[in-house]
Order: structure tokens, then C-alpha cells, then sequence
């Protein structure tokens, strides 16, 4: 029988074995059990934690190293008709914190706390960045204005009104109002009984005047009859020119001339007589230089004195728009003394005082 025969016979074999086998189980069959499985509610997320942390500090600018350059008076706000919180020696140091918009007043550290003083008085580095203190001037509308010249602060929009007091050049103020025609600025002033007053706008640089909301009707001139008799010219009332309060202690304005100082000095103001403010006080110290002396006047002639280290050195009569040679020495304070010359009936005058360098 050959391989492949047998092989064949086999296979017939088991095939005929496999066909007559009945596979029965006796196990019945069982239904796989049904589980139900519970849904529980989703558990709450809490939310997250929020840590609030502190604001970031902002940065702080160190204040600034200045030295002052004669006597200052510290002032509780940037007007020389603000209360006076003390005084710094020439040549102090002095630790500056802040400006003034218009730059003509610094803040320094005083005492416990902070003042005012003329920012022309006070040298600081060159460059130095001095952040502005926007709200110097006090608490109103947020407008301010630079006197440009010596006013008086009147209680009333107009200058038929008493006057309250005075402000000086490179005063800054605080406006609140105008009058309807816009020509008089009511402005903060501590020297009022309601602490507000009125300054003429053509003696302030003031930005945005029409913003301002009008407190008070413009005055308005009183309407004469005019009838065939004569009538006679009206009589103008002199008013005295206000106190200033200034004396050879605390004089209206002070200057050092040196050659990394100043060079000239200008001050203008007005004094009267017999009654009103009788004399302004102007202080300077200098490194040996001769001065020339200029005074413009609107009428009349002065008396000038000149006082060295406290002490009166020489009175001398000054006729308007003349000029005068004064020598001087290093090392000692100067200042000098302008009164009206003529006595009698009330008489004012307005000047300007110029002083220059010329050696």
C-alpha cells in the first residue's frame, strides 16, 4: 500500500468515527444575573481658591537733594498768602519731593511733614526728574493759574471791591469760578473770611477758563442821567496799596548772585503813603560782585535803603528810571529798603526794581 493510500484510509476513518458522537450536557443553562449598578449624582467641584494678593506698590521716587540759595519761608501752600510754616537757612539742604505744575514752587520734607517753598531759590542736579503734584493748589475744579505780576485779591469780581490781601509773582492759585464776563477768576484764598476771593484773569495765566462755571454776574457800571447843568468830574478814591507783611527778616523776595547763581534779579510791586503798605523789603547776597541799580516807577521818587548784615549802611533818594552803582562784599547779606518819598496826601506808586551783575 503506498504513503498516499494510507493516509487517505485514515482520514475516511476518523470521519465516520466523528459522525456518530451526540454530545448532550445535562447541566441546564443559566441566565447571566442583571446587576444595576447605581448613578450616584456627580459630587460638587468646589470652586477654585482665590488668593487676593496685595496691590503691587507702586515705585516711589527718592526725593531729590536741593540746596537753597538764600533764606526761604516754608509755606503750607504754594502762595506767598499762605500761612508760613517756618523757615531755611541760605545754603541748606533740603530734600525735595515734588513740584508744582507750573514748576514755580517745590515741595520739600519739613518737620513731621512736607512744605512749600520757590522753586527759583532752590538748586537741584541738573536732569534731576521731580514728579508734579497736580492737586498743589488746593481741592476745587482741578484749575489753577500763575500770577504773573503783584495783585490785589479782592472780595468781590471787580476793583471796586476791598481787597482781602495780596498775592505775589510765580504765586500759583486755585480757581473754583468766574464771573459771567470771565474777566475775574474767584479763586481759594485762606485770607477770606469764606476762603474764597477774586483775582483780575489779565494778571493770571489760566488755560481753560470757559470750563469754569460762572458764580457770579459781572458788575455792571452805574448808569448817570445826563442833563444840561454841568456836572461835576467824578472824584476817584485812592485805595493804599495792601500789606504785604514783609520786613528786613523775612523780606518779599531774596537772591544769591554768583556765577553759578543767578545774575539778575527783578521785582516789581507797589507801596504807599501815608497809610497801606509803606515799604517792600528785597534781600540778596553776593560773591564781592558790583550791581547796577535800575528802578521803574510810575511816578514820584523813592527812598532806598541799603542795609548790610542787618545794619543800615546808607540811605539815598532813587528818581524813577535811574540807575545806581552799588559795590558789594563776599560773604555778607544785603537788602534793601524801598519806601514812598512823599509824605502828605495818600500817594501810590508801582515800581519795578531790577538788579544785574556787571562784574
Amino acid at each position: 500500500m503506498s504513503f498516499k493510500t494510507f493516509h487517505l484510509l485514515l482520514a475516511l476513518m476518523l470521519l465516520n468515527t466523528g459522525c456518530g458522537v451526540n454530545i448532550v450536557s445535562n447541566i441546564p443553562a443559566t441566565q447571566a444575573p442583571q446587576f444595576v449598578t447605581a448613578t450616584l449624582p456627580p459630587s460638587a467641584v468646589p470652586p477654585p481658591t482665590v488668593t487676593l494678593l496685595p496691590p503691587s506698590p507702586q515705585p516711589t521716587i527718592p526725593p531729590i537733594e536741593g540746596t537753597t540759595t538764600t533764606q526761604l519761608n516754608v509755606r503750607a501752600q504754594t502762595s506767598t498768602a499762605s500761612e508760613t510754616l517756618g523757615m531755611v537757612d541760605p545754603f541748606s539742604k533740603v530734600q525735595v519731593t515734588g513740584k508744582d505744575p507750573s514748576g514755580s514752587w517745590y515741595q520739600i520734607l519739613y518737620g513731621s511733614g512736607t512744605g512749600w517753598v520757590r522753586a527759583e531759590y532752590v538748586q537741584v542736579p541738573a536732569g534731576a526728574q521731580i514728579p508734579v503734584i497736580s492737586d498743589a493748589a488746593g481741592s476745587g475744579s482741578g484749575l489753577t493759574g500763575l500770577v504773573l505780576q503783584k495783585i490785589n485779591v479782592r472780595n468781590g469780581p471787580a476793583a471796586s471791591y476791598a481787597s482781602l490781601g495780596v498775592l505775589n509773582p510765580k504765586d500759583v492759585v486755585f480757581i473754583t469760578g468766574r464771573d459771567s464776563s470771565g474777566t475775574w477768576m474767584q479763586i481759594e484764598f485762606s485770607g477770606s473770611p469764606d476762603g474764597h476771593g477774586w483775582a483780575a484773569l489779565e494778571f493770571l495765566q489760566v488755560d481753560g477758563v470757559d470750563a469754569l462755571p460762572v458764580v457770579a454776574e459781572a458788575e455792571q457800571p452805574i448808569a448817570t442821567a445826563v442833563t444840561s447843568e454841568s456836572t461835576p468830574a467824578a472824584v476817584v478814591r485812592l485805595v493804599p496799596a495792601a500789606q504785604d507783611g514783609d520786613s528786613l527778616q523775612a523780606p518779599l523776595t531774596a537772591g544769591v548772585f554768583s556765577a553759578a547763581g543767578i545774575r539778575n534779579l527783578q521785582i516789581q510791586g507797589n507801596v504807599s503813603a501815608p497809610e497801606g503798605d509803606l515799604e517792600d523789603w528785597i534781600q540778596f547776597i553776593t560773591t564781592g560782585q558790583t550791581l547796577s541799580l535800575r528802578l521803574s516807577c510810575s511816578s514820584g521818587t523813592f527812598i532806598l535803603e541799603l542795609w548790610k548784615d542787618s545794619a543800615l549802611e546808607r540811605a539815598f533818594p532813587q528818581p524813577c528810571g535811574e540807575k545806581q552803582l552799588i559795590i558789594t562784599q563776599s560773604n555778607h547779606t544785603y537788602a534793601l529798603r524801598l519806601s514812598e518819598a512823599t509824605g502828605g496826601e495818600l500817594h501810590i506808586t508801582q515800581y519795578t526794581l531790577s538788579l544785574e551783575a556787571i562784574q
